[in-house]
């Protein structure tokens, strides 16, 4: 796979499409990630099954996955543990086949990630999905949210090195904050080696979210919301925003995006009067 595939830069669009969809049924049957060898079809999938540490490996994570959604205190962050062991398995099957020059990576690599992701999911402490979820919902409690509050992440498996050898599981994508009818966000994508980060102001109308202004977060401008440095005026350029704004139902807790949130950026956000001042 060449790597400009691979990184193409992140459409925030199709990721609230992809969590939406993905979403579909879950207050149904929890699905079972394990898969029978004789119906493997993914090349990873095949070289787990032909290989017995490696298969003993990912009955171990089905496993530790099972017993998690078992200590689920509620239907949402059930629901949330069901999404994100999708996602993973989603990236699995296309990030661990093979490196940026279409060389199989090595059993030992797709034997730790799986080990890693195992070591997720058995964590019980407050590093856990389960405990990074509940501070999640404490923290969006402050707000009188709406329905353009929410997560769009998009996960995968990302080189360490150009030699793309080694990899780790990254995730990358928007959070979205509403309060009353204003909606902050920030936003993470990947490309060509470079991590690209925004934060956006939105107004909801009547229904409708419209964004207000943006900055690029490269810029430490951003968390200064008293004048308008770093920040513009949201207006369409080549027929497109400078920054997609925030689509209805999405997710509302997602512990894998924790990290992206600026819990001090998004108060100030949120509760000034007028944000970012002058514009």
């Amino acid at each position: 796979m060449h790597a400009a595939h691979r990184f193409s830069r992140i459409s925030l669009i199709r990721t609230v499409t992809a969590v939406l969809l993905s979403a579909v049924g879950l207050g149904c049957a929890i699905p079972a990630f394990a898969f029978d060898c004789a119906k493997a079809a993914k090349p990873v999938e095949k070289k787990i099954c032909a290989n017995k540490s490696l298969l003993s490996a990912d009955e171990q994570m089905n496993a530790a996955y099972s017993k998690l959604l078992k200590s689920a205190p509620d239907a949402e962050i059930r629901e949330m543990l069901v999404r994100s062991q999708r996602r993973w398995i989603d990236a699995r099957n296309t990030g661990l086949d093979g490196d940026l020059q279409g060389n199989s990576l090595s059993a030992g690599e797709v034997r730790k990630q799986i080990a890693e992701r195992t070591r997720l999911l058995q964590d019980q402490s407050d590093k856990g999905l389960i405990a990074i979820a509940q501070r999640e919902r404490q923290w969006l409690a402050k707000y009188a949210g709406g329905p353009f509050s929410g997560f769009a992440a998009d996960c995968s498996f990302i080189p360490n090195d150009r030699s793309g050898t080694t990899v780790s599981y990254t995730c990358f994508g928007a959070v979205h904050v509403q309060n009353h009818d204003r909606v902050c966000s920030q936003s993470q994508d990947f490309a060509s080696w470079q991590t690209d980060m925004y934060s956006t102001v939105s107004r909801v109308d009547g229904g409708t979210v419209h964004a207000q202004a943006y900055c690029d977060s490269q810029s430490n401008a951003c968390n200064d919301g008293s004048s308008k440095a770093g920040w513009v005026r949201a207006a369409k350029a080549d027929g497109e925003d400078r920054f997609p704004v925030p689509a209805s139902g999405m997710p509302r807790l997602d512990a894998e995006m924790w990290s992206l949130v600026d819990s001090a950026w998004f108060n100030n956000c949120l509760t000034t009067p007028q944000y970012p001042a002058g514009l």
